[in-house]
């Protein structure tokens, strides 16, 4: 639990750091000039490492393994250095709502691409290679939470840009009305018949995998699979999950976009036609957070994970 905490620190430590620094560049050749650098720098030795490993990968012992391996590290260095290129950034621009010129809306779109290039793809090496999903922990959940808050909380620059109150209602967290509350609880069953379509899809075309990824699941919910086990999974997803992509990131970057990373993350599924269900689920939470506000999604989102792990536990 220690490491746990630890790495919490660490990356909300990270996040606060670049931050500041991307916002402060806004107004500072230098620091802008010295991003651009950082980034650059990171970005091409990680294409160089990329293609390493896909020359090498005929000679390792596992070559299929290696060479997704190393197309997951040229999506990360592809993601991180694309977004450095005005004319790139300049054409999403037309079709997402951030600014091209903004030194902080850059950095977040070379985070955010190259989680959403790499990530599945590293999720994909893990299954090849028979990696296994432990079971989640409960105080895991609760850090883990802790850190998509404070990360949303940092990324849109509280204390840096924006004070405590401007940075809450820049997330999005107002309190529904009693009307916006029941439409997101009855959106539950919006978000179960949405599963249950793409699970229904991935049991026709991919049956291979339904089996590993309801075992995998099992694997994962087993210690939470009580009533406060599964609240507190429920809660942890739906609200640090929602402020952080629905709160912080959707505003900035639009829904499409957000859902994609949203569905990246989600690599416990391979690549599966459920993804296709969290692809449209993340659609629904969005529109939800863009018509209702995030505590609406938040409502939605933990709803559904809890009665998820339960009626799993009871199958």
């Amino acid at each position: 639990m220690g490491a746990v905490i630890g790495f919490a620190f660490v990356t909300v430590g990270i996040g606060a750091l670049l931050s500041a620094w991307a916002h402060f560049a806004d107004t500072s050749r230098a620091l802008r000039v010295l991003l651009y650098v950082v980034f650059g720098g990171f970005s091409l030795l990680i294409l160089l490492g990329g293609i390493g490993v896909l020359l090498l990968s005929d000679e390792m012992p596992e070559p299929g393994i290696t060479q997704v391996g190393g197309l997951a590290v040229l999506g990360l260095g592809l993601g991180l250095g694309l977004p450095l290129v005005p004319f790139v950034r300049r054409v999403l621009a037309r079709v997402m709502p951030f600014d091209p010129d903004s030194v902080p809306d850059m950095v977040g779109l070379s985070l955010l691409s190259a989680t959403m290039l790499a990530f599945p793809l590293l999720g994909e090496g893990m299954s090849d290679v028979g990696g296994v999903y432990g079971p989640v922990q409960r105080g895991e959940l609760v850090v883990q939470t802790v850190i998509f808050v404070l990360l949303a909380f940092v990324v849109v620059g509280t204390f840096i840009t924006r004070d405590l109150g401007s940075a809450v209602r820049r997330l999005g967290l107002w309190m529904p009305t009693l009307r916006q509350v029941a439409l997101a609880l009855a959106l539950v069953v919006v978000a179960f018949i949405i599963a249950g379509v793409a699970g229904a899809l991935t049991q026709v075309f991919q049956p291979e995998l339904v089996q590993e990824i309801e075992e995998r699941m099992r694997s994962v919910t087993q210690e939470v699979t009580n009533v406060p086990g599964a609240l507190l999974l429920g809660l942890s997803a739906g609200i640090g999950e929602e402020i952080f992509f629905r709160g912080a990131i959707q505003p900035r970057y639009g829904i499409v976009f957000t859902s994609l990373v949203f569905t990246a993350i989600h690599v416990q599924y391979d690549f599966s036609l459920i993804l296709l269900g969290v692809f449209a689920l993340s659609v629904m939470l969005g529109l939800e957070r863009k018509y209702m506000g995030t505590v609406a999604a938040i409502i939605t989102h933990a709803a559904y994970n809890t009665l998820s792990v339960l009626l799993q536990a009871a199958v």
